[in-house]
């Protein structure tokens, strides 16, 4: 039974990965996956945004009650925070430890939850999954888990983001959303951490060559939009930083292939996406070298020195003047993104299913 509470209130990548990850375990067509989530009344399997309270009374109460009644052989917590008690032995997916080391990028709420509920649900788990072999260490070191406790999960790609779009399409897509011929592309909720303003002054220090180059961001305001306001207002750049907000995966998909290139300057993540992302659609990438892009990327991306603005603009330059770099990081971006699939998945979080299952039943 997976618990999707905290999977379906979120509108970012981890509501992605949890539908995107029971679907492919479905097909595999081994266990039966029954998904729940707190409601604010009626079935116990009807979704529903609960509030605060709705959910902890689901954590501390209802959700122990469902999986007894229902009679589940194990619980997979979708995302982060579990039941304060389980009938049953639980899994539970922390793809990372940001909300510890960015605290402000999250609101008061989420912040609660992470400090009384998040230690409970890790200590509870038989096991616990992520996403990158940084994001395990880091879940080891601040919860003091030993190594063979958290096993690492790579999530795949969606199928849809693939070099297929020509040229008529593309442009088709530049139109629709009012873009020029020469736009860098990011992708991601506007949060401190994702050093969205250090794109933007890298944007500034390329000056006009080549002319109208505009960066497009793709993804929701968060904490950390009046930032990326500010710094756009100060520099002048309005009229070269476009704000798309959220874009349909297809539309996505063909803008990421219509991209000079797709540029990352976050200073955490879990796994990273959307990188990931461009390079199945043949998007050159240029990345900032912090965690855990190098384990995720590899010898993909064209990585800056460090995550500085002056950094930056020296790689965005470097790619777009060097064709044969480009077409390189090109071929070996869709190279790298095929490692990446959601049925490979699958088959590792099976294998954790069977060895706590396993262990329950020697008990």
């Amino acid at each position: 039974m997976w618990d999707m509470t905290f999977a379906y209130n979120s509108m970012t990548g981890t509501r992605v990965l949890a539908r995107q990850l029971t679907t492919a375990l479905r097909k595999l067509d081994v266990y039966e996956i029954v998904e729940v989530t707190a409601r604010a009344g009626g079935d116990a399997q009807k979704t529903n945004r609960a509030n605060g309270i709705g959910n902890v009374w689901w954590l501390g109460r209802e959700l122990s009650r469902v999986l007894e009644t229902e009679h589940a052989a194990l619980l997979h917590v979708a995302a982060y925070v579990g039941p304060r008690r389980a009938p049953c032995p639980s899994i539970a997916n922390i793809f990372d430890t940001t909300y510890l080391t960015y605290p402000n990028d999250f609101d008061w709420k989420w912040r609660a939850y992470a400090q009384v509920f998040i230690p409970n649900t890790i200590r509870r788990a038989s096991a616990v999954l992520t996403l990158s072999e940084h994001a395990k260490s880091e879940i080891a070191r601040h919860y003091k888990l030993l190594p063979e406790q958290v096993n690492v999960v790579y999530p795949g790609v969606s199928g849809v983001f693939r070099r297929t779009a020509d040229a008529e399409t593309i442009n088709a897509a530049r139109e629709k959303f009012d873009l020029p011929e020469n736009y860098l592309i990011f992708v991601g909720a506007q949060m401190p951490r994702k050093n969205i303003p250090a794109l933007i002054q890298a944007l500034g220090k390329l000056g006009e060559d080549p002319v109208n180059l505009t960066l497009v961001l793709v993804g929701p305001r968060e904490r950390g939009s009046s930032e990326i306001q500010r710094v756009i207002s100060e520099l002048g750049l309005r009229a070269r930083v476009r704000e798309l907000g959220f874009v349909a995966d297809a539309d996505l998909a063909v803008l990421y292939q219509g991209a000079r290139a797709f540029v990352y300057a976050s200073k955490l993540e879990g796994f990273g996406m959307p990188p990931v992302e461009a390079m199945a659609c043949g998007t050159p990438v240029v990345c900032a070298p912090n965690p855990p892009m190098p384990e995720v990327l590899g010898d993909a991306a064209y990585f800056t020195q460090n995550d500085s603005p002056e950094a930056l603009a020296e790689g965005i330059t470097r790619v777009l003047k060097d064709e044969a770099l480009a077409q390189t990081l090109r071929a070996r971006g869709i190279a790298r993104a095929q490692m990446y699939t959601w049925e490979n998945a699958a088959r590792k979080t099976l294998a954790v299913y069977q060895q706590v299952l396993e262990t329950r039943r020697a008990k």
